[in-house]
């Protein structure tokens, strides 16, 4: 009766993946071969799977349209060591306030992401305003990213190996915050302003 069952367990065991092989491969095919529309949803499908990587510029493209529905670029810039983690930590539980938003607010569209879509926007933020992963303990990185396994295996990849990141570190006409001109201001975030004895205002 175990053997069976082992059996049984092995077969649907190599049925998974080959059944994911399949659909990949149709996929791929409807890629290739069909007209815009549909070829265009199946693309953006592959690309949220994690199957096909975005271009550095889709990248960017992908962190604003996504980050923007609850912040302004400006506050995205302002965002730095002083203020939380690092994005490979944040991305992930805003997936938690989009959820949040669509209970509350359920008047407005909401666009959530993948984790393969997370790992792309937290390159994105990491290169244009600051990557200061290497400020924290692994084991407390680990906690922060928590159940997602491609953000910590992007935490462990150097940044010479993270494909939109090292691109992107490199197109200093897009940088802002931590990365660009940005980094003074930010050091006088909370500080007096030297009239009211009130901190001053970002």
């Amino acid at each position: 009766m175990k053997l069976n069952e082992t059996s049984s367990s092995d077969r649907k065991r190599k049925i998974i993946p080959i059944t994911v092989a399949l659909v990949f491969a149709v996929a791929l095919g409807v890629v290739a071969n069909v007209d815009n529309p549909l070829r265009a949803k199946a693309l953006d499908w592959l690309k949220a799977s994690g199957y096909v990587e975005y271009q550095p510029t889709e990248a960017y493209a992908l962190a604003k349209k996504v980050c923007t529905q609850c912040h302004s670029e400006e506050r995205i810039k302002m965002y730095c060591s002083r203020c939380g983690a690092p994005f490979v930590a944040v991305v992930p539980h805003m997936q938690s306030f989009v959820q949040n938003y669509r209970k509350t607010r359920p008047d407005l569209e909401f666009r959530g992401v993948t984790e393969a879509q997370a790992v792309v926007i937290a390159q994105v933020w990491n290169a244009l305003v600051g990557n200061w992963e290497s400020d924290f303990r692994e084991e407390d990185m680990k906690k922060l990213i928590g159940d997602y396994p491609a953000l910590f295996a992007l935490y462990k990849t150097p940044v010479a190996e993270r494909p939109i990141e090292s691109v992107l570190m490199k197109m200093d006409k897009l940088k802002m915050g931590h990365m660009s001109g940005a980094e003074e201001l930010q050091k006088q975030l909370g500080k007096s302003d030297g009239n009211t004895g009130t901190p001053s205002a970002p």
